[in-house]
């Protein structure tokens, strides 16, 4: 009698990765959309778990709004279930924060926060200006 044994690898492609960045970069707003545009998409995207798109958006090319069940109350991602009230921008200026922003403020139901319970809470978005459009410096304030 002879034994099989097959060992099964799964490779990270960076050709993976380029392909979801370039699609990623088609699906983003324009360069002269609003920071309220901007808000629009990220949230589509966080809630569609679109972790391209949300990366691409922030301004550090990540993001903590693409979900991963914690194992309790301190790890894990944020996982945005819904939203609603997306508001006009409003300023922040180079003196209240790390530079000139403009925040979004919205209504959003979540769960998997750090330190807080499911449920919803108003929360903002606040974009600085780039020369590939509005990227996003604060992935939220409650």
């Amino acid at each position: 009698m002879v034994a099989l044994t097959a060992t099964v690898t799964t490779v990270h492609s960076a050709a993976v990765d380029a392909a979801a960045g370039a699609r990623a970069a088609a699906e983003a707003p324009a360069r002269d959309a609003s920071p309220r545009e901007y808000t629009l998409a990220y949230l589509r995207a966080a809630k569609a778990h679109d972790c391209a798109l949300l990366d691409h958006l922030g301004a550090d090319g990540t993001t903590d709004w693409c979900p991963r069940a914690p194992t309790d109350w301190t790890d894990g991602e944020p996982e945005l279930l819904a939203y609603r009230d997306v508001g006009k921008p409003y300023a922040v200026s180079a003196e209240q924060a790390a530079h000139a922003e403009e925040c979004v403020p919205s209504v959003i139901t979540q769960r998997w926060m750090n330190g807080r319970d499911a449920g919803t809470i108003d929360w903002s978005w606040c974009w600085a200006r780039t020369a590939d459009g509005w990227r996003l410096v604060d992935e939220g304030q409650g």
